[in-house]
């Protein structure tokens, strides 16, 4: 498989942690240190419809805050965040992670969250195609 034969679902990462809207920024935020993550993907309770995102970036300025007791990860995530389908081309979800400045990318097919493109996995990817070209 070359490189621009790759697609989100070569890339996506299919083992997601996810919270729900009402979940408390303390808990949501040492679930993220605790299993190392480096984003959650938020899940509206009735419909599993994801409705945001909350990243390490966005708890680490939520400390700045002066009142996070009580505060929920609703108040806090990136609400309607930015996806792409399982078919999009790395090509194409490269540029929407670099000309929207995102690390992590969920993934919806039907509605559905499937997946999350993270750095990591994107980087796996790049070495196994690049390790499989004798020419490199």
């Amino acid at each position: 498989m070359s490189m621009s034969d790759l697609k989100a679902r070569d890339l996506m990462k299919t083992k997601i942690t996810s919270v729900r809207p009402d979940e408390k920024v303390a808990a949501v935020d040492l679930l993220m240190v605790r299993k190392s993550l480096g984003g959650v993907p938020i899940l509206q309770y009735e419909t599993d419809k994801l409705v945001g995102i909350v990243t390490q970036r966005d708890m680490m300025l939520s400390r700045f805050r002066t009142s996070i007791a009580g505060m929920t990860v609703e108040n806090l995530m990136t609400k309607n965040p930015i996806t792409v389908s399982p078919d999009v081309s790395i090509k194409e979800l490269l540029g929407l992670m670099l000309s929207h400045r995102i690390e992590r990318l969920p993934v919806i097919d039907n509605g559905k969250l499937v997946g999350i493109i993270e750095p990591d996995s994107i980087l796996k990817a790049v070495y196994q195609t690049i390790s499989s070209d004798p020419k490199i």
